[in-house]
C-alpha cells in the first residue's frame, strides 16, 4: 500500500508539473510562420473591422506609436475601427523579420497601407515594429510602432 501511495503521489506530482510546464512549452513551437500568419490575420481583421478578433489579439496594455509621433491607447485604436473612421482597404507586409525571445517576440518589416481615415484617402509605406507576448495560450500584440518611409528625391 505504501508503495502505491508513493507512486500515486509521484504520478500526481508529475501530472501537475506537466500541466504547469505545458502552456509555457506550447509557445516554444512558435516560428517565423506563426508570426507571418498573425500579421496576415491582423491585417484581415483591420480591413474587415473584426472587433472580436482585435479585442482578443490586443493585450490589455496595447499601445500604438502613430506615424505623426503621437500615441494611441487600445481603446482609441479599437474605436477607430468600431466607428468606421479608419477603413483600410489594402494592408500588405514585406521584409518581415521575426525574433522570438521565449514568451515575447519582435516582428519588424514594411507595411503598405491604402484606405481612408475620416473620409480622406491615402497610401502609406511604413516601417513597423510589433511586440508580442504569449499569454493565456495565445500570442497577443502589446505594441505597434509605425514610421513613414519617405523616399528622398535626388
Amino acid at each position: 500500500m505504501r508503495l502505491s501511495s508513493t507512486s500515486a503521489r509521484f504520478v500526481l506530482a508529475f501530472l501537475f508539473a506537466s500541466s504547469v510546464v505545458l502552456p509555457a512549452h506550447a509557445q516554444s513551437n512558435a516560428d517565423d510562420n506563426t508570426f507571418i500568419k498573425l500579421q496576415h490575420d491582423w491585417a484581415e481583421a483591420r480591413k474587415h473591422a473584426d472587433l472580436a478578433f482585435l479585442e482578443s489579439f490586443y493585450a490589455k496594455e496595447f499601445t500604438v506609436g502613430n506615424m505623426d509621433g503621437s500615441e494611441s491607447s487600445r481603446a482609441k485604436d479599437l474605436s477607430m475601427f468600431s466607428s468606421g473612421d479608419l477603413k483600410p482597404s489594402v494592408i500588405t507586409d514585406d521584409e518581415m523579420q521575426v525574433h522570438i525571445y521565449g514568451q515575447a517576440a519582435l516582428v519588424t518589416g514594411v507595411e503598405h497601407l491604402e484606405g481612408s481615415y475620416k473620409g480622406h484617402t491615402g497610401k502609406f509605406d511604413l516601417r513597423f515594429a510589433n511586440t508580442f507576448v504569449y499569454r493565456d495560450g495565445h500570442w497577443q500584440l502589446v505594441r505597434h510602432q509605425a514610421t513613414p518611409i519617405v523616399t528622398k528625391r535626388p
